[in-house]
């Protein structure tokens, strides 16, 4: 039997995926590391993307430049129908859509001493559940209202976090 070469060696191992390599010693456990689109024991909600408001003052203008979108959107999307023909949400629709999401994002943007407060956690479970219905293409009623709700929720926040910050 003929020496096997070092190069061809790592390739072979390479190959087994390094399974064995991988392979713990009795009692050793591995932690498996987070995979992409599959869910993780930690049920908590992803941090928003952008990061948390320094304090009160910050997080209400947030909120404040985040309710204004909104209600521009709101209101461009005027009488337009939910979707059109095809069952396709019509653009001033996903605007909509898309400005509701940005308050979600604002409203996750809490400060540390807000964080964990029924105002917030109401708040942002409101808007989140407020969403749902803009994401499909249903009556115009419906998703007016939706996005009336998602408008009011983030009016109220708004208002009770800037009281608290003394604004």
């Amino acid at each position: 039997m003929r020496p096997v070469k070092p190069i061809l060696a790592l390739a072979l191992l390479a190959g087994l995926g390094g399974a064995a390599l991988a392979q713990s010693s009795p009692g050793q456990t591995q932690a498996t590391p987070p995979q992409p689109g599959r869910p993780q024991a930690d049920a908590s909600p992803p941090a928003s993307p952008q990061p948390a408001a320094t304090d009160l003052r910050d997080y209400a203008r947030i909120l404040q430049e985040a309710e204004d979108q909104l209600r521009q959107a709101i209101q461009r999307s005027g009488s337009e129908p939910a979707s059109n023909q095809q069952k396709a949400m019509t653009p001033a629709r996903m605007d909509m859509k898309a400005a509701a999401q940005r308050v979600h994002g604002a409203v996750r943007r809490v400060p540390r001493e807000l964080r964990g407060d029924a105002l917030y956690e109401d708040a942002e479970r409101a808007v989140r559940e407020g969403i749902t219905p803009l994401s499909m293409p249903l009556s115009l009623e419906d998703t007016d209202g939706a996005a009336q709700r998602v408008l009011g929720t983030v009016e109220k926040l708004r208002a009770e976090v800037a009281r608290r910050a003394g604004a």
